[in-house]
């Protein structure tokens, strides 16, 4: 994957007010990665992305860590909450794995290329710190 920053963090002058507006109404945005769950147990859940062209995922809370596979090549932007805007070009096969800057990550996706958009992702859904309790 390849990433071009278009916008900084901290500039909303070249946003979309209708982006701010779902942005600033918190209880609309949920922490589904995906548009369809496949698989779920307690420590992981696996997400399916496909995007068609010009299709996007709305603005979206990433909370744990998580590991991407992308199935298709594509182009696509990402809008996080503090305002900066990436262009992400995707190539088949691309693996990645990401850990949320804070507890609160937000972003949206948005498949702007010609082609379909697929890939799988694999939420890590625990802490960073395990706490083990033994006992005595």
């Amino acid at each position: 994957m390849k990433y071009v920053q278009l916008n900084p963090e901290g500039n909303f002058d070249l946003w979309d007010i209708e982006k701010i507006r779902e942005l600033n109404d918190e209880s609309g945005i949920g922490d589904s990665l995906g548009q369809k769950l496949l698989y779920e147990n307690g420590t992981s859940r696996l997400w399916d992305i496909t995007l068609w062209p010009k299709q996007r995922i709305p603005f979206r809370k990433h909370r744990f860590p998580c590991s991407f596979v992308c199935l298709t090549s594509g182009l696509a932007i990402s809008r996080c909450k503090s305002g900066k805007i990436q262009l992400i070009q995707i190539e088949k096969g691309d693996t990645e794995y990401m850990e949320p800057d804070d507890a609160n990550h937000i972003h949206d996706l948005e498949n702007i290329g010609d082609s379909v958009l697929k890939m799988y992702v694999l939420e890590f859904r625990y802490q960073s710190e395990v706490k083990i309790q033994l006992n005595h």
